[in-house]
């Protein structure tokens, strides 16, 4: 272990850039996802206009950073009403459909180097760089994390503001100061910018970690009442940092936010908060183990971590609670408040919606490693050792499907357990339209969720005619996508047949010779 105390960060940063070509590869084999063309078109409408019409529900950190990329391969707004409509001509076709999903995709790396630089940091002021090379390793392995990190969406950049946040105020809380308190208002303002539900995460998470650290130090009143005293000056400063840098991502707009009587500046903030609010009110209909529902379940995040984490990082995140539990207080309390948030949402669509929730369980892991590692008993280490196996292997044998990644408990029927962007996010599109071409399909039918490949092809397909209900398939070839089947419960057929092949693991092809 002496080796890995000697260079720490080294090791660390290895791991990362190992992680960051394995993200990249799978640019070029994964088409585009359900979301991706909506975020492109908002943030080139940024860029190039200065304007912000086409969703609030989303603030525009993310999206321009991925439209950043489009804009420099030479894509630019064309001024169409549907932002998918726009997202997809942006994207272009073919050869041109290659370059400019590579780069939108590209400018998102560096939000995965910074949550990874998060676990590093937050990890080695617990224990120290071997635990942190651990939890580096555990982080940088964890399919979920691997598949949002290469995706030009919202959630990898909510995943790395909001961790680096939170480690950044536990630095800001023991030696409040000016630089400090600018640095945690920045990380506070861009965590805001990428996605609302920082609204929800940052709150419960500093809660659930101040409400541990006095139940630790036994703090009492008043030591609550010091803390106020000193930290509140230093909060209002970094609060001061993190609105002006809010307003300034809306062009230091002033106006009358939808459904306000009041003028703000940042009307499109105020009104996004207030949309993504009503969308959670609403629901979004959810598929889970078999049932459908708008309003989602209550265990739904409890279900599909069981099935997205890989078993190592579970077995790992058991023993730390039973070998450290002080030490881990922290992180465990950031998992806890992340997933507490989760129950209560009715937006159920995928473990990215709390996948801030891996930053926790990456600490804890790597210091849980070092335990089993120090403890100088070979079968431990063995088993360590075996841990670190199984959680590289699992991943590395789904490459680069790791959208679509579940662990051994889901079988080898997963859509049975979930779909949406767990599983089918629209990103096997370009796989189904070569596996079409290899065979020499001249005609298919289709069940398709979404026909945004279609316009923006990367691949062509051949011609194809949608999928009747009903209990029979066409003769030929069919082709299933697993959300848009287990959402609307068509074709009935596919539940007591098996596929002919499975396309990146999300679509199904079916062959069915022709009644003689």
């Amino acid at each position: 272990m002496n080796w890995i105390a000697q260079r720490p960060a080294m090791l660390a940063l290895i791991l990362v850039v190992v992680a960051s070509l394995r993200i990249v590869s799978t640019y070029r084999v994964l088409s585009h996802t359900t979301d991706e063309p909506a975020h492109l078109a908002a943030g080139i409408e940024w860029i190039q206009n200065g304007t912000y019409t086409y969703e609030d529900q989303h603030p525009p950190l993310a999206r321009v950073t991925g439209a950043l990329g489009l804009y420099l391969t030479g894509s630019r707004w064309t001024h169409r009403k549907d932002m998918y409509d726009e997202g997809y001509h942006l994207l272009g076709q073919r050869k041109r459909y290659n370059q400019a999903l590579f780069y939108s995709r590209l400018f998102m790396l560096p939000f995965f180097w910074l949550g990874a630089t998060a676990v590093y940091l937050w990890t080695f002021r617990i224990g120290g760089g071997i635990p942190a090379v651990f939890a580096t390793l555990l982080y940088t392995t964890i399919p979920p994390i691997l598949a949002h990190a290469g995706l030009a969406t919202t959630d990898m950049a909510l995943t790395a503001f909001v961790s680096a946040s939170l480690v950044a105020s536990l630095y800001w809380a023991e030696n409040p100061n000016w630089r400090r308190s600018i640095a945690l208002g920045a990380l506070v303002g861009l965590a805001l910018l990428s996605k609302f539900s920082t609204l929800a995460f940052l709150p419960a998470g500093w809660f659930f970690m101040y409400a541990t650290h006095l139940a630790i130090t036994r703090a009492g009143f008043r030591g609550v009442r010091r803390s106020i005293r000193t930290l509140a000056p230093w909060a209002a400063v970094a609060a001061l940092v993190a609105c002006i840098l809010i307003w300034s991502a809306y062009n230091f707009d002033v106006g009358v936010p939808d459904d306000f009587n009041v003028t703000l500046p940042a009307p499109a903030f105020f009104s996004g908060i207030w949309h993504a609010y009503r969308h959670n009110t609403i629901g979004h209909l959810a598929y889970l183990l078999g049932q459908r529902s708008q309003s989602g379940f209550w265990y739904y995040y409890p279900v599909v971590l069981a099935v997205k984490t890989p078993l190592a990082t579970m077995i790992l995140m058991a023993a730390a609670i039973g070998i450290a539990p002080r030490r881990l207080a922290m992180p465990l309390a950031l998992s806890a408040a992340i997933l507490t948030v989760g129950l209560f949402s009715h937006i159920n669509i995928g473990v990215r919606h709390i996948l801030p929730i891996y930053t926790g369980f990456a600490i804890c892991g790597g210091l849980a490693l070092h335990r089993l590692f120090s403890l100088d008993r070979k079968w431990l280490a063995g088993i360590a050792a075996a841990l670190i196996v199984w959680q590289v292997a699992s991943g590395a044998l789904e490459h680069p499907d790791y959208i679509a990644y579940t662990n051994e408990l889901a079988g080898n029927h997963p859509e049975r357990i979930l779909v949406d962007s767990d599983l089918d996010w629209n990103q096997g599109m370009r796989g189904l339209a070569v596996r079409l071409e290899e065979l020499g399909v001249r005609d298919f039918t289709f069940k398709m969720s979404g026909g945004g490949y279609i316009i923006a092809e990367g691949h062509s397909f051949p011609p194809y005619v949608p999928m009747p209900d009903g209990d029979k398939p066409n003769p030929g070839w069919n082709a299933v996508s697993l959300t848009e089947w287990k959402l609307t419960g068509q074709p009935k057929w596919a539940e007591h047949v098996e596929p002919t092949e499975r396309i990146r693991r999300s679509i199904y092809l079916y062959y069915f010779p022709a009644p003689r």
